[in-house]
């Protein structure tokens, strides 16, 4: 029996480091901007019995008509530079996206919030938390345990797999773009080079869902183990600039994860008997070995450590200035899987008037160690299209992105990864295949047959012909 294949889909990412990305998902009948976050499980939304702190944030809110029909639940979250939480209540709500009603899902309507929702980020409305069920947190009764995600799979019977793909700065931000390129340049053809007329980017990165379009990955996929289904979780060997080895230490204590919802690459502190030194600062002292930035003499050397270890911000003439292009840095997992960081993600560049630059460094932060040593955040994952394939291989893959500016659809999926049933996929995959063959076979024997049948027609014709000739001829 022919089975079809299994259903696919896509929305556009819209967003910035700063805030993350961001889905647009209606939620009941609120159409409404759900960051995608692979570091927590619920899916939660601003609703509108939402009051302290909350009326900066885009309307409109989740509509909840009655408080008492919902159980209570809550979630904190926390990272280097943020500590939040929120209080709701477990709502059932309709699910919509591509125009198409997914699923009835829980979705927590946010009533309560602290620092969740953040005023220069204001276009968020909430969050959809993509890590693994177990990390869900429980309402006060039993109302579901399901995430969005694994609702819609055993709704639509998606593979169990999905591509987060972020645009590269360098595509979206075109300021940032003739910068770093200027910049890169030599000094003696710097005045002969010019702004970089770019193609317009409408969108900020792409997701999809049940798997990828192999036309969105331009590089060789590298794919890391999973070593612990609820957060994303891999293990670090090593980080590398310019192939040599960073020395750091309790890289992955207690743990390593992948997360949409971290702007930065968050390194653990490294504890010794005598000292408290932190891995941070190992990275940032191989970057400045590495000659990534290059100041004129004219940049005092205290200018320079301070751009590097104090974190300091330069404004500084363009000409005093140089970037490497041959400076690597790179992460290395387990079986010597390397992942390249794009440098123009760890730097930040603005003009200042006409002849001068601001420059700075960015991307990267020190971990309190309390819920994750090192966190691999969009530092890592801008300009790459990255896939979770969360079944049997239990695997996430990292290749650089393609076509990020470009349009796409669910039907652009033709890589499917994880079905449930494994024979099933082996099968679908066949099925295809052989309905294409079988295609191609019945298109040939048809035109065979019709050049056959043409042929024995000339035959008897030319046959009748001749006997026609013969007996005219006899008479």
């Amino acid at each position: 029996m022919q089975m079809s294949l299994p259903w696919t889909s896509h929305l556009d990412l819209f967003g910035n480091p700063e805030c993350d990305y961001h889905a647009q998902v209606t939620i009941g009948s609120t159409l409404m901007n759900l960051v995608l976050d692979t570091g927590s499980s619920n899916t939660a939304v601003i609703s509108d019995l939402c009051q302290d702190n909350c009326s900066f944030v885009k309307k409109p809110y989740l509509p909840v008509p009655n408080i008492n029909d919902f159980d209570s639940v809550n979630a904190s979250y926390g990272n280097a530079k943020l500590r939040s939480a929120w209080k709701g209540f477990a709502t059932k709500q309709l699910v919509t996206f591509e125009g198409v009603e997914q699923t009835f899902s829980r979705i927590d309507a946010i009533t309560e919030n602290q620092s969740f929702f953040i005023p220069r980020c204001s276009e968020n409305q909430g969050i959809w938390g993509l890590a693994y069920p177990s990390l869900l947190t429980k309402p006060t009764s039993q109302f579901s345990q399901e995430p969005l995600f694994d609702a819609i799979r055993k709704e639509k019977a998606l593979p169990n797999a999905f591509t987060y793909q972020i645009c590269p700065k360098s595509a979206v931000d075109s300021t940032f773009a003739h910068e770093i390129n200027f910049l890169s340049q030599n000094v003696l053809i710097r005045n002969m080079s010019s702004k970089t007329i770019q193609k317009e980017c409408l969108r900020d990165g792409h997701f999809w869902l049940g798997g990828y379009p192999s036309h969105s990955v331009a590089s060789e996929i590298v794919w890391v183990p999973l070593s612990h289904q609820r957060y994303y979780q891999v293990k670090i060997e090593s980080f590398l600039v310019n192939n040599e080895t960073v020395g750091m230490e309790d890289i992955n204590m207690p743990r390593t994860i992948v997360d949409t919802g971290t702007k930065d690459i968050v390194l653990s502190p490294q504890h010794t008997h005598t000292q408290k030194k932190k891995n941070l600062q190992k990275l940032l002292n191989a970057l400045w070995h590495s000659k990534l930035v290059q100041f004129d003499p004219v940049v005092s050397k205290e200018h320079e450590k301070s751009f590097w270890f104090d974190h300091a911000r330069l404004t500084i003439p363009r000409n005093a200035i140089t970037i490497a292009h041959n400076v690597s840095l790179q992460i290395e997992f387990e079986d010597n899987n390397r992942v390249s960081i794009p440098i123009e993600n760890i730097l930040n560049i603005k003009p200042f008037g006409q002849d001068w630059v601001n420059i700075s460094w960015t991307g990267f932060s020190n971990s309190d160690g309390k819920m994750a040593s090192t966190i691999l955040g969009n530092t890592l994952l801008r300009g790459k299209t990255v896939i979770f394939d969360r079944g049997d291989k239990n695997r996430v893959g990292f290749a650089d992105a393609f076509a990020c500016c470009d349009p796409s659809s669910g039907q652009d999926v033709n890589v499917l990864l994880s079905v449930d049933n494994s024979s099933s996929s082996i099968q679908l995959i066949q099925d295809r295949h052989e309905n294409t063959i079988q295609i191609i076979l019945l298109t040939l024997v048809g035109v065979s047959t019709l050049v056959f049948i043409s042929t024995l027609a000339l035959v008897i014709s030319n046959r009748y012909r001749k006997t026609v000739t013969e007996k005219i001829v006899g008479i």
